[in-house]
């Protein structure tokens, strides 16, 4: 049981880790720890001034929030000034389908309301940022497991085209019967209508969830009113619940 538990926790962070490179690409992982990512954010959409930003993701995860401090000491009303700590509605508001990345996401619109302003009273922690050279590898790495799972997935088309082009030779099925839905579905979603089924259920809460995220700081930056901001809170909320309730029967 323990180490079903810690395979879906490694598989969570790695899953975590894609989105992360492919998402927030400022941030790199701390030694190669998934767990511990740091990146630069800019203090503003006009400010030339970079913050660094740690984030630390608890062993728990994603049941428990990651933790999101500030390395460079910094003068905010959300930011501890003894701590570094980030008070982020997305964490202390957090449910276990939202995403590190989305963490970053916050960061950035709550300096983009809320300019930051170095603390020139306090010493900066000595932090050793990854070489560039280090950083490009980590990405190189990440690259060539995504270039080996495309691969993967052309060579099982080819197989699966090959296959088909033989039963047609054969007369095992018509042209006919190879329709453009067919097509899609062998050449992109799994074979089994199941997990077909549960992949399409994982987009979707996925996209909704980045919605959900868009429509917290659309909020906080009063862009909506909050009739607005109910009205669409509790529909994707609702299609969550609904989603999560059709993937139980796949856990």
């Amino acid at each position: 049981m323990a180490q079903a538990v810690r395979s879906q926790q490694e598989l969570a962070i790695a899953r975590e880790a894609q989105l992360m490179y492919r998402r927030a690409p400022t941030f790199t992982p701390v030694e190669s720890n998934l767990r511990r990512w740091r990146g630069k954010i800019k203090g503003g959409p006009r400010s030339k001034q970079e913050f660094l930003v740690e984030i630390i993701v608890p062993p728990n995860f994603p049941a428990q929030p990651p933790v999101a401090r500030m390395l460079t000491p910094t003068k905010h009303p959300r930011v501890d000034s003894e701590s570094g700590a980030i008070h982020l509605r997305i964490v202390t508001q957090w449910q276990p389908h939202y995403h590190v990345y989305q963490v970053v996401n916050s960061i950035k619109g709550l300096f983009a309301r809320e300019p930051p302003v170095p603390d020139a009273t306090r010493e900066a922690p000595k932090v050793t940022m990854p070489p560039k050279e280090e950083v490009l590898q980590q990405r190189y790495q990440q690259l060539e497991r995504e270039v080996s799972r495309l691969t993967k997935k052309v060579q099982d088309r080819d197989e699966r085209i090959a296959r088909m082009a033989a039963q047609i030779d054969t007369g095992s099925i018509t042209t006919g019967e190879v329709t453009d839905e067919d097509e899609m579905d062998a050449l992109i979603l799994p074979a089994d209508a199941k997990e077909r089924e549960k992949l399409e259920l994982e987009s979707e809460k996925l996209a909704i969830s980045d919605l959900l995220q868009n429509l917290e700081q659309k909020f906080d930056a009063a862009e909506i009113t909050s009739t607005e901001y109910t009205k669409l809170y509790k529909r994707y909320k609702k299609r969550l619940y609904q989603i999560d309730k059709a993937l139980e029967k796949y856990a």
